[in-house]
């Protein structure tokens, strides 16, 4: 058969199944996969890749196993329950072989009186399926299987072995799921994840470092509140230099890759504050938590030293913080930019694919946010993210555009082909 009629051949039928793929993510959004609840997705997405004929381990993580890795972000959550899906589908022989990965863990929808639909509905309206997870990625899990599925569909087989990954606890880090999987000898020649990319090829993404301050103040009545020493108050400084160094960076830092989706190289962005325990009680404590992004050239041990820097100087005039020393600590996401190389032969082949559905190249950019993508270097597996359109992610009324879907869907059928090769 002919290169162009195999390649017909697919697309047509990715078209013929794309209605069982729109009902199969229905179903997957109605699943209420949070992280940490994962268990109930991943069964079903371990059913519907044994119904393809492959290979099936429900694999959990172990923490003591993972959390010795260099890029482990530690997690308070416990794994019995939550396994990671790893379905095999091995070669005929001769091919490159080829992960394709995706996370089942969603965020929480609430506040669910501000939804204009179910967020567990998987509702269709106007070519856009709605849900919490319908973009963020559910879609790219239907996406991947059933690009597998329109091949095994035709009679294909790859030459090259296909793993399906669906992985829990992308959201907090992916330590527990496409790092553990990695860690349990799952390795390829190829990652690619199915992330929503808006049919745009994510080769990059910035370090990402999370870190809290604890600020001390001295109670009082809020009757006597002159003689107390208010926590919120001596935490305003802080947050103006930290605002202040988050616009310094967009000045002075450059990231061409990830300008050109967001127009901005990083954020620095305060996330969360806590103070008091009494509304007639001055706060004799706040507590502020932040996420700093950060470029390629910059390491964690810079960024650690540049906002803690900024923190003290902010208060360094203040004889209350030599009393009463602040306390700055970094917890959960810790990791390095992230850069698959431009001569990467798996970015090559897929950007060659990409001009078969698009007629060119898709674009090259990059994440905003951290992929699992980056674990991929550790373990010499050159890995990208591609996926579908959609709007909201962990946002109120989420959805995927399903014209985007076919797309995706066609171009990673596609590529299977060209990278592990198939018989027929």
């Amino acid at each position: 058969m002919a290169g162009n009629e195999l390649q017909e051949k697919i697309l047509k039928e990715v078209d013929k199944n794309f209605d069982g793929e729109t009902e199969f993510l229905s179903h997957l959004v109605k699943i209420k996969s949070l992280v940490g609840q994962e268990g109930e997705g991943q069964k079903f997405y371990g059913e519907a890749c044994r119904k393809l004929g492959m290979k099936i381990e429900m694999f959990i993580p172990e923490k003591d196993r993972i959390k010795s890795h260099p890029a482990y972000t530690p997690i308070d959550l416990e794994y019995p329950g939550r396994p990671n899906v790893i379905a095999e589908m091995p070669g005929d022989g001769g091919g490159r072989s080829l992960i394709l990965n995706g996370h089942m863990d969603v965020v929480s929808p609430e506040p669910l009186s501000l939804w204009t639909v179910d967020p567990w509905g998987g509702q269709v309206k106007e070519n856009r399926l709605y849900g919490r997870g319908s973009v963020d990625m559910k879609a790219g899990l239907a996406a991947n299987l059933y690009a597998l599925k329109a091949l095994l569909d035709c009679g294909f087989k790859a030459e090259g072995k296909v793993i399906l990954q669906s992985t829990i606890e992308e959201e907090l880090g992916g330590s527990g799921g496409t790092l553990a999987c990695f860690i349990h000898g799952v390795t390829a020649d190829g990652l690619l994840i199915s992330e929503p990319s808006a049919e745009k090829t994510w080769v990059t993404h910035p370090g990402i470092k999370y870190f809290r301050v604890t600020v001390l103040g001295r109670t009082a009545h809020a009757a006597l509140s002159h003689t107390g020493v208010n926590a919120i108050v001596k935490m305003v400084p802080i947050i103006k230099a930290l605002e202040a160094l988050d616009l310094d960076r967009a000045t002075r830092l450059s990231y061409p890759l990830v300008e050109r989706q967001t127009g901005r190289p990083c954020n620095l962005s305060l996330g969360t504050m806590r103070a008091g325990d009494w509304v007639s009680t001055v706060a004799g404590w706040a507590t502020l938590e932040g996420r700093v992004g950060f470029v390629p050239g910059e390491t964690r041990e810079q960024i650690v030293a540049e906002v803690e820097k900024t923190i003290r100087n902010a208060v360094k005039d203040d004889p209350w913080f030599g009393e009463r020393p602040l306390k700055v600590e970094w917890f959960g996401w810790d990791t390095n930019p992230w850069v698959e190389p431009l001569d990467s032969p798996l970015l090559k082949s897929f950007q060659e694919t990409g001009k078969k559905v698009y007629g060119s190249a898709p674009e090259l950019t990059g994440a905003s946010g951290g992929l699992d993508a980056r674990f991929g270097p550790y373990f010499k597996t050159p890995a990208l993210a591609f996926g579908p359109a959609g709007a909201n992610h962990h946002g109120i009324d989420e959805y995927v555009e399903l014209p985007s879907l076919l797309r995706v869907t066609k171009t990673l059928a596609l590529f299977i082909a060209d990278w592990c090769g198939i018989t027929h």
